[in-house]
């Protein structure tokens, strides 16, 4: 084969490997440009100690927010070392514009329940659908709590600032 054959071969394939990206790369989701995947620790409050939690081993959550046209945020929980064979709902409590007002109307946002098992462990998930752009970005705290089935918080995070676009 000449060398003008194989640099034409060359820039063929490229330009086939470039057009595949572009009909690839739309339908993929994007990362979140003004909230980034956060892992939050999850601790033992003063009232979960009291009622005989006991300190956590590990145990986190992490936050995803992909921008995908399915999924608008994936949730995903692990506890290592909790109170063996007993339920938690986690529940996300949502606060005005930062974490230091007061809670919003959305308060107690429950997402799902983790059962640890003979060992105190669990993990889980929860997905938030995709949804429609906002005109401008919506800002505000959020606090993941793991409440007994007493409902009292046995385990909590710090609150953060979550943005939505």
């Amino acid at each position: 084969m000449s060398r003008y054959a194989e640099r034409w071969k060359i820039v063929v394939l490229g330009g086939a490997a470039l057009l595949a990206v572009l009909l690839v790369a739309p339908r993929a989701g994007v990362a979140d440009q003004l909230f980034h995947t956060v892992r939050l620790s999850l601790m033992l409050t003063p009232d979960g100690a009291a009622a005989g939690h006991p300190a956590l081993r590990s145990g986190h959550v992490v936050d995803i927010h992909p921008n995908g046209p399915v999924n608008g945020a994936h949730e995903r929980y692990l506890l290592n070392g909790a109170k063996p064979k007993t339920a938690y709902d986690v529940v996300l409590r949502v606060f005005d514009n930062n974490c230091a007002g007061a809670p919003s109307g959305f308060d107690r946002l429950k997402t799902v329940t983790l059962t640890t098992d003979q060992h105190g462990n669990a993990q889980g998930k929860f997905d938030f659908p995709a949804m429609a752009p906002l005109p401008e970005p919506l800002f505000f705290g959020v606090r993941w709590t793991l409440l007994d089935a007493n409902g009292l918080v046995a385990y909590d995070t710090d609150c953060i600032t979550v943005g939505l676009d």
